[in-house]
């Protein structure tokens, strides 16, 4: 398949429940606080240079600074009622087994962590994209089995952290879920999905699958491969498929990861 490479000048970034607006160009290792030329012991190499963080405390990127000043959202809406498969619309409410009239569904409420926070999947792929066009470790944390992988729910997180590593000529499907937006929602609000994510549609499909009939959108099974933001190391990531023999916590012999110069779907999710 054809590469395409894009540039980005700018980028909007948002946690759950925070939103805040910033152009952030590519930052260097210094401005990082990885000031050390040489590696030091429980220190953090700098993912796309030759510069190491030694403090006892790493400093923060000026990224995830943004995400945590950032005011609260102007559109919180009701999310009593967002479990999972659960229609969620464009207010930020939601609907389970029905659909309310004169609201837009925006996606499905794929994860809900039982405190009242969870994560919504788009109604539709929105495009094929590499992980990364190159080979670095991004000092995620690396998972080296399925069973670890689908633990990880850190989707935005992961997502600031893999844009934080370059623009998206280099880390494109990172770039292409924070670029994501739709009806009640801004370019910055949506992230590349973790691994715990999948695992958490595999073991409720049936009310997932539901949800995206009633909403309108694809059911998962019709995509091919969706990239998670899980790395494994610094050549794999993990992705999942819902539709073959193969994905994360599938229960089959075989696991797979896949090389990240790899063209995989791109389903976007919004945390609430």
């Amino acid at each position: 398949m054809r590469k395409v490479l894009l540039a980005s000048a700018g980028v909007m970034v948002m946690s759950a429940g925070m939103a805040y607006a910033a152009c952030i160009p590519t930052p260097s290792c210094s401005s990082l606080g990885y000031e050390s030329s040489s590696s030091c012991e429980g220190g953090i190499k700098c993912p796309f240079g030759n510069a190491w963080n030694c403090t006892a405390i790493n400093k923060i990127t000026e990224i995830e600074k943004i995400i945590q000043e950032g005011g609260a959202s102007g559109n919180k809406g009701d999310t009593a009622n967002c479990i999972i498969g659960s229609v969620f619309y464009s207010d930020r409410t939601c609907t389970f087994a029905s659909i309310q009239a004169g609201k837009t569904p925006i996606g499905v409420v794929v994860y809900n962590n039982g405190q009242g926070h969870g994560q919504v999947m788009a109604l539709k792929s929105i495009g094929t994209y590499e992980w990364s066009s190159e080979y670095v470790d991004l000092n995620l944390n690396s998972f080296t089995t399925d069973q670890a992988a689908s633990t990880d729910y850190q989707s935005c997180p992961n997502t600031v952290i893999i844009m934080a590593a370059g623009d998206k000529s280099k880390y494109p499907a990172a770039w292409a879920a924070k670029e994501y937006s739709t009806e009640g929602t801004k370019a910055g609000d949506w992230c590349l999905p973790a691994a715990g994510i999948m695992t958490s549609i595999n073991n409720n499909m049936s009310v997932i699958e539901a949800g995206f009939v009633l909403a309108g959108g694809d059911q998962l099974e019709t995509d091919f491969d969706l990239w998670s933001s899980s790395e494994r190391n610094d050549r794999y990531a993990w992705p999942s498929s819902f539709g073959t023999d193969y994905g994360l916590n599938h229960n089959f012999s075989t696991y797979r990861y896949y090389d990240k110069d790899n063209y995989y779907e791109v389903r976007p999710v919004l945390e609430f």
